[in-house]
């Protein structure tokens, strides 16, 4: 890919969607395309990758694996995602794991470039905290379901996080969902259809209507499928 290529890829980025046209040849000058095949491993903790990834196309888990060999899988990426934000402004010692679920497409910018963009224009490092406040937020709302919440709770959290208009899409499989919620595939099924029998959700294919927003908000707080 040439580098005029990757500056149009670059300039429909959200996060560098005001970036002067200057600014965006520098960053193409520096930028890295990564090819990442699905089911490989990106990162992981025993690895160290200081500088800016976004995901240009497919997608991509973030995921910690227990002593016992059980996985969690933390976060889904999907394209235009910054991730592995730490790598930007730490050592670059990554918590985690990351693993393609798709064949994707990664960019990658170093540290020193990326600061010095962030220098000139700070609406740059505005949108990254924006990215960062909310990755917190939902991290906080997992620990929250995980750890205190029974799982029909669990599930009306992510349902009621991931709504738009009334619709959730499942862009991911029913095996990765129970790997974030932290269930057997098995315990998700059931839970889907027990809402679905109840009127709190109707599931089409790749696509779950909220049916009953009030129950399935009262569900989240721990009220309802006893």
């Amino acid at each position: 890919m040439n580098r005029k290529d990757i500056e149009q890829e670059i300039s429909e980025l959200t996060l560098f969607a005001k970036l002067k046209k200057e600014q965006l040849e520098r960053l193409s000058s520096h930028a890295v395309i990564n090819e990442i095949p699905k089911k490989s491993v990106f990162f992981s903790e025993d690895k160290t990758s200081k500088g800016l990834h976004v995901l240009l196309s497919g997608k991509v888990k973030l995921f910690k694996i227990s002593d016992e060999g059980k996985e969690q899988t933390i976060f889904v990426f999907g394209p235009g995602e910054p991730f592995c934000l730490c790598s930007v402004f730490s050592d670059g010692v990554l918590p985690a794991n990351m693993s393609a679920l798709e064949d994707s497409r990664v960019l990658f910018i170093n540290t020193d470039e990326y600061e010095k963009l962030v220098q000139e224009d700070p609406t740059i490092l505005m949108q990254m905290m924006r990215v960062m406040s909310r990755r917190l937020k939902d991290a906080m709302e997992m620990i929250d379901s995980l750890s205190l919440k029974q799982v029909p709770s669990r599930l009306a959290a992510y349902f009621l996080s991931r709504e738009k208009d009334g619709l959730v899409s499942m862009d991911i499989s029913y095996r990765e969902l129970s790997k974030i919620i932290g269930i057997t595939p098995e315990a998700l099924s059931r839970t889907i259809k027990k809402m679905s029998a109840n009127g709190l959700i109707n599931v089409d294919g790749t696509e779950v209507r909220i049916i009953n927003h009030e129950e399935l908000s009262r569900c989240r707080e721990g009220g309802c499928l006893r």
